[in-house]
C-alpha cells in the first residue's frame, strides 16, 4: 500500500504544474457565471427549438381542420346531423328500431 501512495506522490510532484493549470482552467470556465449562463442558455435554446417544432406541427394540423370547416357546410352539417339529429327543411327522417337480439 505504501508503494502506491509513494507512486501517487511522485506523480503529483512531477505533474503539479499541469494539475495547477488544469484546475485553473476548470475554475475559470465553471466558476464563472458567464460560462454557466452560456450553458443554461444553450439548454434553453434546445428546449425551445423542440417546442417550436411541436407547435408548428400542431399549427399545421389545426390549419387543415380550419380549411376543411371553411371549405363549405359539409363537415359542420355532417356533425350537426350525426351529433344533434338535425334535418334540413323538407327532408323526411326515417328511424328504424334496432334489430332484436335472438
Amino acid at each position: 500500500m505504501k508503494a502506491k501512495a509513494r507512486a501517487a506522490l511522485v506523480w503529483l510532484r512531477d505533474n503539479r504544474l499541469r494539475l495547477a493549470l488544469s484546475l485553473g482552467v476548470l475554475a475559470l470556465f465553471f466558476g464563472n457565471a458567464g460560462f454557466r449562463s452560456l450553458v443554461s442558455n444553450w439548454l434553453e435554446l434546445r428546449r425551445l427549438k423542440k417546442e417550436l417544432v411541436h407547435l408548428e406541427k400542431e399549427e399545421k394540423e389545426l390549419d387543415g381542420q380550419l380549411k376543411a370547416l371553411r371549405g363549405g357546410e359539409g363537415p359542420v352539417e355532417r356533425l350537426a346531423r350525426r351529433e344533434l339529429g338535425y334535418i334540413k327543411k323538407g327532408e323526411i327522417e326515417y328511424r328504424f328500431p334496432p334489430p332484436e337480439q335472438p
